[in-house]
């Protein structure tokens, strides 16, 4: 296993125009923003003020970054990166020298974890990155860059941090999950792209399908079914890390009809857990019964 997991972070980081546009971008990306605010605070008196009394800290930079691969446009880069990974096996044809030396299923489970620590670590960068250089600039405009660093408060960060980290772990299985099934479907990247993009946006906007079906049955339970979307059970964890409540979405249809969601970060963590484990099944179902060597 890890010498599957060295050859898999081998060939996700050797294709280095994939991995470099889509994943690598973020702490690049970080690097040229503060570079850029320094440049505008040189010579903007009130971008220096605005540092001067900007209430963020090191601990919210930390963990608020992880924000952009828990949202709905993050996970669409994931899905384009995942499906070039996955479906790029099929048009390299790759996997005709190396499934008949390796078990499937081991090798697809492989790809899948490795898929997600490498992105995990891309972030983890971007996030120190952002926390130190944000520092910097408030030290410069003279500032205040808190919380003060205590056990209590290093305590909490961290698992704060952790469960931000583990979520993002976790966006990028599901992402890779729906993007290895359209991979195989259509054994093209451009084809895995399009029909994981088309899935996950239909997943997205499946509270207006749930909302004209409720109209016309007129039965308004039917609206919980959003409940157990990634997209929703995402951004609920997501909103419990970062501010210790559950999102509130108030669904409705017609002028008085309506259902309330709010899940508890253990139901949408449970949920987020049964996506995984039927994705990557399915995956490796499928994967196991496919003819590649053709």
């Amino acid at each position: 296993m890890i010498n599957l997991f060295r050859a898999e972070w081998a060939k996700i980081n050797g294709n280095r125009w994939v991995s470099g546009c889509m994943i690598w971008i973020f702490p690049i990306g970080a690097v040229a923003i503060m570079l850029l605010l320094g440049v505008i605070m040189a010579f903007s008196s009130a971008t220096r003020a605005s540092f001067a009394t900007d209430n963020s800290g090191w601990n919210d930079m930390l963990v608020g970054t992880w924000s952009i691969l828990n949202n709905p446009l993050g996970r669409l880069l994931l899905l384009g990166f995942t499906a070039v990974i996955f479906a790029g096996e099929y048009q390299w044809s790759t996997w005709k020298n190396v499934v008949p030396r390796s078990r499937r299923v081991s090798l697809i489970l492989t790809k899948f974890f490795t898929l997600g620590v490498f992105v995990v670590f891309a972030f983890v960068i971007m996030s120190i990155l952002l926390a130190v250089g944000w520092g910097i600039l408030t030290w410069i405009a003279g500032g205040h860059y808190g919380p003060r660093v205590t056990m209590d408060v290093v305590r909490d960060v961290a698992g704060d941090y952790g469960l931000a980290a583990g979520l993002a772990f976790i966006s990028t299985l599901i992402a890779a999950g729906f993007a290895a099934l359209a991979g195989m479907l259509t054994r093209s990247i451009l084809g895995g792209v399009l029909v994981s993009f088309a899935v996950t946006l239909g997943e997205a906007a499946s509270a207006i399908g749930l909302s004209i079906i409720a109209f016309f049955l007129d039965w308004a339970p039917v609206l919980k079914l959003y409940r157990f979307t990634p997209t929703y059970n995402l951004l609920n964890v997501n909103e419990w890390i970062v501010n210790h409540q559950a999102v509130v979405m108030d669904m409705s249809y017609g002028d008085t009809k309506h259902v309330v969601l709010s899940n508890s970060m253990e139901f949408s963590l449970l949920a987020l857990g049964v996506w995984i484990v039927g994705l990557i099944a399915l995956t490796a179902y499928w994967f196991q019964r496919q003819d590649v060597t053709s």
